[in-house]
């Protein structure tokens, strides 16, 4: 083999390699893997309650949401989701779930919610649980 041969193998290799790495880090969950602010939830009769202060975070399988208290600090509550076609189901990590401000901001039953997926583009978010809409928008 000449010394062209083995280096065209070599960039070939490289570029494989590079196409492979790309592939893994992938966006597998395509819009949904951002920052969304929740803006306001939507009530079945027809009330809103405005919100600017929780933020879900969804990455390749992991979840958080980010609290601003109204003290000026911020809590974190981490866990995992998964998608599977309109259902979003997300999990909170035991931890997430003993601490003090858990029940005001986040407050699901057991640390896990179910959503259906009403609406997902690159900017919006709308998430429905037992008729509640949660409005959010990309951050």
């Amino acid at each position: 083999m000449s010394y062209m041969e083995i280096r065209k193998r070599k960039i070939f290799l490289i570029i494989g390699l590079i196409a492979l790495v790309l592939v893994a880090c992938s966006n597998t969950d395509g819009d949904l893997d951002n920052k969304w602010q929740l803006r306001q939830y939507q009530y079945t009769d027809g009330s809103v309650e405005r919100q600017d202060s929780i933020f879900y975070n969804f990455q390749k399988g992991s979840f958080s949401a980010i609290c601003l208290l109204k003290n000026g600090g911020y809590q974190t509550f981490f866990g995992n989701y998964s998608l599977k076609g309109d259902k979003i189901s997300i999990i909170l990590l035991p931890e997430s779930m003993e601490d003090e401000n858990y029940a005001f901001y986040i407050g699901w039953e057991n640390g896990e919610r179910t959503f259906t997926v009403e609406e997902l583009t690159s900017s919006s978010l709308r998430l429905e649980y037992e008729g509640i809409r949660y409005l959010f928008r990309k951050y």
